[in-house]
């Protein structure tokens, strides 16, 4: 308001009332500050457990073979007030304690066990994966926990067996075995000795996690069987070269021990003489992985082990030392102090206030979740023990030792995953007849530009703005070959200047292109929807039911061929649709340069020239994804304040209500003094009002905090 075309108060107008309006509503939150309140439950979610799992024990699981996946509110699937807790959820954890249990101690299975790693026919094998030894090309790079040291076979299924073809197998980057195929007869291992189809080796492995790579030698003379195809999409051009089809690893036979893996490392901080000393060592045992798991010291003469000291009493009695220890991993493993984050009242504080601030362990384990999704670790949980994590000094220190730490990829993972919507990825299907190109490695490339594009914002502290409108990416041979840029061979990522107007920051990218398509087509719908809801922080609302579909040929089109602006055009005429798409619309058709894939293009669908000019919703016009990327960062306020809404919610695991925003503001007031950079956002929020207090349990607060 007012509405287009009449006059309108000019920008300073505007700019002096909202300042008004927003010190009027800082000063009213300050004389009555209120932090919010998550419940006194919440849940670990199953990246949350993974990870816990990991910090605790020193074992990797993939939790999706355990846990089913998670709820999600307010954009998130850490959000407490959904992460509940019903009966099938609890069979699921007990059954995955005695997995985790097992594997961690080393118990040797009932029986050998097979497991099964499959390549995707859609991912290219033609040139080196990274991480394999140069020399190769396909193939696979796998990393298997192998549980015992013990004898496994490894066999590889192959595709389009070649004459000569050489497949080589490597257990943690050493060669083990090397095998010489042949069309029609007995294929030929290291040793001349013949293998029939079945590509199987068995050999002695010690415990613990090691990397397997499979992959196929880059002869010249397998190269001359590989006439080059117009197309990179293996699905499509079907080149007559051998592919790798899938790896399965069974195991263990004969049995020589567990060996010395890291759980086993990280478990065993004692191993007792004789049975007189077990006891004392369990304890010992017990303490430091109580301590950890539960995220508070434990005193063992309070009554902290006694759960844990019973499961392990009755394990020793059915079995040895090692079996007692198992036991008590299960009860450890299914506790409540383990599977919750638990933020109580202190006694007595409703009656003395209304809010009161966290103490420091829970600011450490609040701190180490949003950080690494995980538990603290033994410094960030030594300074909270010892009370002075709340000093503004070491606060500041943990918070950047923890954003260089490697656990902080989990903000990447989880965070930038479901902010930035980019876990729909692998649900995109582009159609193969319009983009043949399109397949499982230029996936894989799209992620990991923008996961490396938004790490390299955090490690190099860089200003958030840097998210719209940096200068660099990151690309492999792949992926440059799709963007059009010169002069990138390799396999491996490296980052890049970008030289257009095109490539840089998160509008450029792939990823973020691919997800806000159609499979057949642009969409300036889901493309404007996305940059009002991920970068400016105002989401439309649903579409009102019954909502007719967008016109294409035909109809008032007859005998024509529609561009995608007249055919948006039209549908606008609904008024039930005008209102919201008019908003919607003008910001996709800034990115109409970029086709369904990511690739520029001067036509569209229809080849007609393509008009990529709009129109903010504040009136400021642009034409095309340069001059839209400045348009929303010459208010950087915006999408800084956005980001930060963003990571509040992620932080303190509930949606943010209108006593959050003066907190919001100030953290944004307070960033822009240094340019924006992460840190300071992050630094921000750790110390802002709603992450370091809490509000009492009240009617209206229990309420507020509900999803």
């Amino acid at each position: 308001m007012p509405p287009a075309g009449r006059p309108r108060p000019d920008e300073a107008t505007y700019d002096a009332l909202a300042s008004w309006l927003e010190r009027e509503l800082d000063r009213a939150a300050a004389a009555q500050p209120n932090p919010g309140r998550t419940q006194t439950l919440h849940r670990l979610n199953r990246a949350e457990y993974q990870n816990a799992v990991r910090d605790v024990l020193g074992l990797e699981i993939d939790v999706a073979d355990l846990l089913p996946a998670d709820s999600a509110s307010y954009g998130f699937d850490n959000i407490a007030g959904v992460l509940r807790v019903s009966e099938s959820l609890m069979e699921r954890y007990l059954t995955a304690a005695r997995r985790i249990s097992r594997a961690a101690v080393g118990t040797t299975p009932p029986t050998p066990v097979a497991e099964t790693y499959t390549v995707s026919p859609a991912l290219p094998q033609d040139d080196h994966i990274e991480g394999l030894p140069y020399g190769t090309r396909g193939g696979t790079l796998i990393t298997h926990r192998f549980p015992l040291d013990a004898e496994y076979v490894l066999r590889a299924e192959v595709s389009r067996v070649t004459d000569g073809a050489e497949l080589e197998v490597t257990i943690d980057g050493e060669r083990v075995e090397l095998f010489r195929m042949q069309r029609g007869a007995p294929s030929l291992d290291i040793d001349g000795n013949e293998v029939g189809d079945n590509l199987e080796v068995r050999l002695p492995i010690a415990a613990g996690p090691r990397q397997i790579g499979v992959a196929f030698l880059k002869t010249p003379a397998l190269l001359s069987e590989t006439p080059r195809r117009p197309f990179l999409s293996p699905t499509v051009s079907r080149r007559d070269v051998p592919y790798l089809r899938s790896v399965t690893v069974t195991g263990p036979f004969d049995v020589r021990g567990p060996g010395d893996t890291p759980a086993r490392r990280r478990i065993f901080a004692c191993q007792p003489a004789e049975s007189a000393d077990e006891a004392a060592c369990a304890t010992t045992i017990l303490s430091a992985l109580a301590r950890r798991a539960f995220r508070r010291p434990v005193d063992a003469d309070a009554g902290d082990l006694e759960i844990l000291q019973t499961a392990y009493t009755a394990g020793r009695a059915d079995g040895d030392f090692e079996a007692g220890i198992e036991r008590a991993l299960q009860q450890l493993l299914v506790s409540p102090e383990f599977l919750f984050r638990v933020e109580a009242d202190p006694a007595g504080a409703a009656s003395t206030a209304s809010t009161y601030r966290l103490g420091d362990l829970e600011l450490a384990s609040r701190l180490s979740f949003f950080l690494w999704s995980s538990v603290p670790d033994d410094e960030l949980l030594a300074a909270a023990e010892d009370g002075t994590l709340s000093a503004p000094a070491v606060l500041d220190r943990q918070v950047r030792r923890m954003l260089l730490d490697d656990r902080a990829r989990a903000l990447t993972d989880n965070f930038v995953g479901q902010w930035l919507q980019l876990r729909n990825l692998d649900a995109m299907r582009p159609s193969q007849v319009l983009f043949a190109d399109f397949d499982e490695g230029l996936r894989e490339a799209f992620r990991r530009e923008t996961e490396l594009f938004f790490e390299s914002i955090v490690r190099e502290d860089r200003s958030v703005l840097d998210l719209l409108v940096a200068d660099y990416t990151f690309v492999n041979d792949r992926l440059a070959k799709h963007y059009g840029m010169p002069q990138v061979r390799g396999s491996h990522f490296r980052r890049v200047d970008v030289v257009d107007e095109y490539r840089g920051g998160l509008l450029g990218q792939g990823s973020i292109l691919t997800i806000t398509s159609h499979p057949v087509r642009t969409s300036p719908v889901f493309r404007g929807k996305w940059i009002l809801t991920t970068i400016l922080g105002t989401p439309p609302p649903d579409p009102p039911p019954n909502v007719p579909p967008l016109p294409d040929k035909g109809g008032a089109y007859a005998g024509t061929t529609p561009s995608m602006r007249e055919r948006m055009a039209a549908h606008r005429d609904n008024p039930a649709c005008a209102s919201c798409h008019a908003m919607i619309d003008p910001l996709g058709f800034g990115l109409e340069r970029f086709d369904p894939v990511g690739r520029l293009r001067d036509v569209d669908e229809q080849y007609l020239p393509i008009d990529a000019s709009g129109t903010l919703p504040d009136g400021t016009s642009f034409n095309g994804v340069a001059e839209l990327r400045a348009a929303l960062v010459r208010r950087p306020e915006r999408f800084v304040g956005t980001l930060t809404e963003k990571l509040l919610t992620y932080a303190l695991g509930r949606g943010l209500e209108y006593y959050d925003m003066p907190a919001v503001r100030a953290i944004v007031r307070d960033a822009a003094a240094n340019d924006y950079r992460f840190s300071t956002v992050i630094l921000g929020i750790v110390k802002s009002l709603p992450f370091r207090e809490r509000s009492t349990a009240t009617p209206d607060s229990a309420l507020a905090a509900a999803p």
